[in-house]
């Protein structure tokens, strides 16, 4: 029945439609229209090294900075101009990477073409398709392999969540809509269809649920609050800067918006963990002892989290820390006071990220216990024994 649900369910998300957005276009071709109506047009392809040309280091006689140059033939292996063999070159600065192709290297490169013709190719970076799929599968495989049918459940839900994101989540924010509203419903669907594929249609899964969603409008609410207080403007990395600059002007992103989104959902995963794992234990702590009554119930959930919250605002610190340290270094590189790289936006960024997390997955944790005592002792005299009752 839950895996029927889940099949169902995912065929109707399926079917919504993501909105048409103006001034962006999802292909891989970029075309510019010049005065003289001859058309200037780009597109990134796969393609394989066959012979290098040349290939030197030195110094940029117009910037003065190192760099490195590479000259090759390379054939294309997919797309309008397969099979064809081009010169590519690269030029490689500090900063942009390690891109040193060899021989038989799969690579990506980006055709310049003018009214069709290709008039030069750029090698722009390696493969990584492969690889990748690769490392999928063998995630996959060991969910099969260690979790049976729940691992069936456990793919179903994670395709489902990537899903949800990128169809439904992540076009509408491009289309303008209210990125905080958006995160909030898409946690929420993400919520309940985990839970219910995992769990099924109980009162525990109901009391994850709530306990979910209220700890995700704490953050959010937290996250909106001191985003106001802390003047962030959500333009604080390359990615965010990089978005503001490549979009067409007549896209208008809210990127505060975007930063507290990113906030939501980034703390969905922990929150979602310590609301199930709450309830689950209250239900088993229900049917192991039927009379238990609600305030000790209540009180058995609270003693689960305390003891789950301080592990888990650690697992959730340490998350964020990891992907932030490349600004550890810049912070310890400074060798500049607390005093002073508090006021930095990119720092106050990561604490609010990291505090508003912390706080929802806290919250979720009274929540979920009082939402489970009250649902799980519903029936309470109904439940108690007839000999005990006389």
């Amino acid at each position: 029945m839950k895996i029927v649900f889940s099949v169902l369910l995912f065929i109707s998300l399926f079917f919504v439609g993501a909105p048409q957005i103006e001034g962006f276009s999802a292909s891989n071709y970029d075309t510019f229209q010049h005065t003289n109506q001859s058309t200037f047009e780009t597109l990134r392809t796969k393609g394989k090294v066959v012979e290098i040309i040349e290939e030197n280091e030195g110094t940029d006689d117009f910037t003065g900075m190192e760099m490195s140059y590479q000259r090759a033939i390379v054939e294309v292996l997919s797309g309008d101009y397969e099979g064809e063999t081009i010169i590519a070159e690269s030029y490689n600065y500090p900063g942009d990477g390690d891109l040193w192709v060899k021989e038989n290297d799969t690579i990506i490169i980006q055709l310049n073409l003018m009214d069709g013709n290709v008039f030069s190719a750029d090698i722009v970076d390696y493969t990584r398709d492969f690889p990748s799929y690769l490392l999928i599968g063998l995630l996959i495989a060991l969910l099969l392999l260690f979790g049976k049918k729940q691992g069936v459940r456990s793919i179903l839900t994670l395709g489902l969540t990537l899903w949800i994101i990128f169809q439904f989540m992540v076009p509408y924010l491009f289309a303008g809509y209210n990125p905080v509203v958006l995160a909030i419903i898409t946690g929420t669907i993400v919520t309940v269809a985990t839970f219910v594929i995992i769990s099924g249609f109980s009162r525990k899964t109901l009391a994850a649920i709530t306990g979910t969603i209220g700890g995700l409008i704490s953050a959010a609410v937290i996250s909106i609050i001191f985003s106001k207080v802390l003047n962030l403007s959500g333009l604080h990395g390359e990615e965010e800067r990089m978005l503001y600059i490549t979009t067409s002007q007549d896209i208008q992103f809210d990127f505060q918006g975007i930063l507290l989104a990113g906030i939501i959902i980034g703390a969905l995963g922990a929150v979602m963990d310590v609301a199930i794992s709450i309830a689950s234990s209250m239900d088993e702590v229900w049917k192991t002892d039927k009379l238990i009554k609600k305030k000790q119930l209540f009180t058995s959930g609270m003693n689960v989290g305390r003891d789950i919250m301080g592990t888990m605002a650690n697992t959730l610190i340490l998350a964020y820390v990891g992907a932030a340290l490349p600004i550890l270094l810049v912070l310890y590189g400074f060798e500049s006071p607390m005093s002073e790289l508090i006021h930095m936006e990119f720092l106050a960024v990561e604490i609010l990220r990291t505090v508003a997390g912390s706080i929802g997955l806290i919250l979720s944790i009274p929540i979920t216990a009082l939402i489970a005592a009250m649902l799980i002792r519903k029936n309470e005299k109904s439940e108690i024994p007839e000999k005990e009752a006389a």
